[in-house]
């Protein structure tokens, strides 16, 4: 068992004890800056033993467990504390308690790094002790690998299986909010990436950096009681603004989000899905995060459902059950702009390019989107 800081940059929170395999045995509740502590889980009593189990990356995820079995690392959490927790999406990591590092040593917002867990490039904390990886603290189950190209930070996502779908799909995500005009988006190309079973995988340029970091909408939701009777989604937003942020902002930016998904047919928008951008300095929460992780659209990996009943029922995960009663929370139709939908051959010959995917799926993918558009449409009428 070793004693560390846990750091947010070069600020100390708090001291913990961990294991050699990452496991945390305790930590002290006198914070020195309380202010700086992470949000999640915050009143439940283990909370900074849940936040520290969240941060570590799935051992299915990838090529991660055949790379730890070779590094004879044991598991997830040992790999985690080798890489002293650190991540590319804020600023918080160990300090080994004696050890004269600082946030200029570590952090992998500046400090270069060689992994590749997507096509098990080697870990390079295995040669140089002062070389580490934000993939160990790469939350989901999908294949993903941070990467630096040209000096930059991209993350590196693969698909479930042998269809491209999910990597398809946070493209067509990038191309329908850039016909939209929307500015608050994460914007996704296709690539090869070699010796996978699919054709496409797709990257993104990381959009958090030494002067903003993300805080999930799970965080936020766990670090304060939520009023009896109020809904988590006002919750949320009632949060930002007790924070600094716009409330009229926040909520127009989650309505688009709402409305686009459903035009997209995203099931997947759940807690981890959504964020907030907050200053590095100031602690002042900014804006709604771009909109990320679109890959779960039009019923990838399930059947794409046809029927009316089908497409009126769909079920997602996220602030509500069901797609109908997500719409249900949207006060503003007219957040997405009808003139400026992406057209749907767009969406057909994006597909086509993917040469495992049968075409008869991509029609009834290609109709769901125009049922879609025609029951917004709709709802627009009514209005």
């Amino acid at each position: 068992m070793m004693e560390y800081y846990l750091m947010r940059k070069d600020e100390t929170v708090t001291i913990c004890s961990l294991t050699d395999d990452g496991q945390m045995i305790s930590w002290s509740d006198n914070f020195k800056n309380p202010e700086l502590a992470p949000l999640e889980h915050r009143g439940h009593r283990a909370y900074l033993r849940r936040w520290w189990q969240n941060r570590q990356i799935p051992v299915g995820q990838g090529h991660l467990e055949n790379m730890l079995l070779e590094k004879g690392v044991a598991d997830s959490g040992e790999y985690l504390i080798r890489n002293l927790g650190l991540s590319l999406t804020d600023y918080y990591w160990m300090k080994p308690v004696g050890s004269v590092l600082k946030w200029k040593d570590v952090n992998l917002f500046q400090n270069d790094f060689r992994e590749n867990i997507l096509q098990a490039i080697d870990a390079g904390w295995s040669k140089e002790p002062r070389s580490f990886t934000p993939n160990s603290s790469l939350r989901g189950e999908l294949e993903k690998s941070w990467i630096i190209r040209k000096g930059k930070r991209y993350l590196v996502k693969g698909n479930h299986g042998e269809l491209s779908s999910e990597s398809i799909n946070e493209v067509l995500a990038t191309d329908f909010h850039k016909a939209q005009g929307y500015d608050n988006y994460t914007a996704y190309s296709l690539l090869q990436i070699k010796d996978r079973p699919y054709d496409f995988g797709c990257c993104a340029q990381a959009f958090t950096d030494e002067h903003k970091e993300l805080i999930s909408a799970h965080a936020i939701l766990t670090s304060e009681r939520r009023p009896q009777g109020m809904s988590a989604y006002e919750h949320l937003i009632k949060l930002g603004g007790a924070h600094g942020m716009d409330e009229e902002q926040l909520r127009a930016d989650l309505e688009y989000q709402i409305l686009s998904d459903y035009l997209l047919t995203n099931t997947d928008r759940h807690m981890e899905n959504i964020g907030v951008l907050r200053d590095a300095d100031s602690l002042k929460w900014i804006r709604m995060a771009p909109i990320f992780d679109t890959g779960k659209a039009f019923a990838a990996g399930s059947v794409v459902p046809y029927t009316e009943e089908e497409i009126d029922s769909v079920e997602v995960n996220s602030f509500e059950p069901t797609e109908q009663k997500l719409l249900g929370l949207v006060r503003d139709k007219s957040r997405i702009d009808m003139f400026k939908l992406l057209p749907p051959d767009a969406i057909r010959q994006k597909y086509e390019k993917d040469s495992k995917m049968h075409p008869s799926r991509i029609e009834h993918i290609v109709r769901l989107y125009e049922k879609k558009i025609e029951k917004i449409e709709k709802k627009y009428e009514k209005k």
